[in-house]
């Protein structure tokens, strides 16, 4: 009784009763007392982090937060309809089937070989034929942890997704004093329907220059040279092409950076490796093909070689534009590049003589695909041009008085003649004056740029938006019978030959040899897989024509049917296949 009582004065506890009548009242004061207390702290730490949230360093931190959720977001969302496209076989043997089999390849001693063709390549079995793509050389060691196109898959959601974060450094950098603009203009990205298609389009490797060309900007920007080399280094490894773009960021570290050996190696070493691919890598592999390059056929409305073309146009310099300008798709697609960003590229232009190059190549194109906006196609535009916004929204503060950078930098000396100089910060400052008459007060600014990123994000989404819900919706569940159709193409063992329809390729082609059906080489594999309602349109009788030769020959075994796949098992000699040219 003592140890409950040490407290109490003798009359309050005269009697048992009083005593638990004290005890319970005290509990109940006590009880307010921690509750209050617990109140009171919770308030004091809400006030603290309301407080912080107000703050310049606050707003950045909850900005810096929002864009790490949007990137995780991105990954998680984007990667998981990618990857459930590819389980539940709506992925293509161009391009998962074959990138797989030229990784798996190369990580098994034989660099860059893919058996993979369509009926159009006769050439060497080598991805050199089509693409310079050396950056599948540091791809193929992740298949040890992981072998298969779920690996690329995962790849190339992460590292697209990835780029929102050099990018949102690089516009705080710039706007300091608007974290949420920036966050903005790394939502805009992520937006973005060009990179959408690409990361849930199978796989290609140029995909991963987007985010390598983003950090390239944001270390040359910052003069961090040596990031910058690699960064921009490994960019030009994922296709032949772009390297080009590298050049006018060379001259600009060695004119305006002050940087003259940096910068012209950067320049001369772009050069040097886009002239070593077009000129002498593919030609060498791609077997003869028109113009040196097996996809001149694109352009052949110019001129039947690049030299032809290039004639052409410069005896007929309006020969382009009216090309372009006659084509609504050509038009329209246009117009969606301007709308990146929010169009605020177009407030400091620089930027877009590094994207021309591709701009170009993706216009003046007969391919419907590269002038779309939605597949890997625009994987330099969709680094250069959000930059560009980025530096033209810091472009629109400065004209309005604002600050840019926060922490200043020495300001650069450019190595040109002094009258060249004058001249360039003369057409500078009727610039800025041009940008000082866009009727936004600074107040504005922040609020309008949100806005109208956003509607030109959402504009974007809805001008393609048929194209984007096909793919989104092939992975929106599994296919029926994935389960059983999984079983039986496991009954193919690793180290046979293969042929295969195109949406059964990609989950047959981590071997040494596979063949897309219908090439007439099929005929010589040990197991032919057959979806002929899935497989391309154009391939579907051909397809069918081989399946009823196979099955008619009598060298065939039936392994196993599900649904619309039928397994076959080649017990004879093979059949002489047909004499075939190329695809119409």
């Amino acid at each position: 009784m003592a140890i409950w009582c040490r407290k109490a004065t003798p009359s309050s506890v005269s009697n048992p009763s009083e005593l638990l009548e004290t005890l319970a009242r005290r509990g109940r004061v006590a009880r307010g007392h921690t509750r209050a207390g617990v109140v009171a702290k919770a308030g004091l730490l809400a006030g603290r982090l309301l407080a912080f949230l107000r703050s310049p360093r606050g707003q950045c931190a909850a900005a810096w937060g929002v864009v790490l959720l949007a990137v995780a977001f991105e990954i998680v969302v984007v990667g998981q309809r990618a990857l459930v496209r590819y389980q539940s076989y709506s992925a293509d043997a161009f391009d998962l089937g074959n990138m797989d089999q030229a990784v798996w390849n190369t990580l098994h001693g034989h660099p860059f070989r893919f058996t993979n063709r369509g009926l159009d390549w006769q050439g060497p079995p080598t991805r050199l034929g089509f693409h310079v793509e050396p950056i599948l050389l540091l791809i193929a060691p992740l298949y040890l942890l992981h072998a298969g196109p779920e690996t690329l898959i995962v790849l190339q959601t992460g590292a697209l997704a990835l780029g929102a974060v050099p990018l949102f450094a690089l516009a705080l950098r710039h706007l300091p004093a608007h974290p949420w603009v920036a966050a903005a203009l790394a939502g805009a990205y992520l937006a973005t329907p060009a990179l959408l298609g690409a990361a849930l389009w199978d796989f290609h490797p140029i995909t991963l220059a987007t985010p390598l060309l983003v950090a390239a900007l944001w270390a040359l920007d910052t003069r961090r040279y040596g990031w910058f080399v690699v960064a921009a280094a490994l960019a030009a490894l994922t296709k032949e092409d772009v390297a080009l773009s590298l050049i006018p960021l060379g001259v600009y570290l060695a004119v305006w950076q002050g940087k003259p050996r940096l910068g012209w190696g950067v320049a001369l070493a772009a050069f040097g490796w886009t002239a070593l691919c077009f000129l002498v890598i593919l030609p060498h592999f791609n077997d003869g093909a028109s113009g040196g390059n097996n996809y001149w056929y694109r352009y052949a409305w110019a001129g039947d070689t690049p030299g032809a073309a290039i004639a052409n146009v410069l005896t007929h310099p309006w020969l382009p534009f009216q090309y372009v300008l006659d084509s609504a798709e050509r038009r329209g697609y246009l117009a969606l590049l301007l709308r990146i960003g929010g169009g605020f590229g177009l407030l400091a232009p620089a930027l877009w003589l590094c994207a021309l190059p591709e701009l170009a190549v993706n216009v003046l194109s007969t391919h419907f695909e590269q002038y779309s906006g939605f597949y890997q196609y625009n994987a330099m535009l969709g680094a250069y041009l959000p930059v560009a916004a980025v530096f033209g929204v810091a472009a629109l503060y400065r004209a309005h008085g604002e600050a840019s950078i926060a922490h200043g930098r020495t300001p650069s000396r450019p190595r040109l003649p002094a009258r060249l100089v004058a001249w360039l910060n003369s057409v500078a400052a009727r610039w800025r004056g041009l940008l000082a008459r866009i009727p936004v007060p600074s107040r504005w600014i922040a609020p309008f740029v949100i806005a109208w990123l956003l509607l030109t994000s959402v504009w974007n989404l809805g001008a393609l938006n048929p194209r984007l819900q096909a793919f989104w919706n092939a992975g929106a569940r599994p296919a029926p019978h994935q389960t059983q159709i999984n079983a039986l193409l496991a009954s193919v063992p690793p180290a046979a030959t293969v042929a295969a329809t195109d949406t059964l390729n990609p989950h047959l082609s981590d071997r040494y040899t596979i063949y897309l059906l219908p090439d007439p080489q099929s005929y010589t594999a040990e197991y032919a897989a057959f979806d002929i309602p899935h497989a391309a349109e154009q391939f579907q009788s051909a397809d069918q024509r081989i399946l009823d030769t196979m099955l008619a020959s009598g060298r065939y075994a039936v392994v196993g049917r599900v649904e619309s796949v039928v397994l076959l098992h080649r017990t004879g000699p093979p059949l002489t296949p047909p004499a075939v040219g190329p695809a119409s």
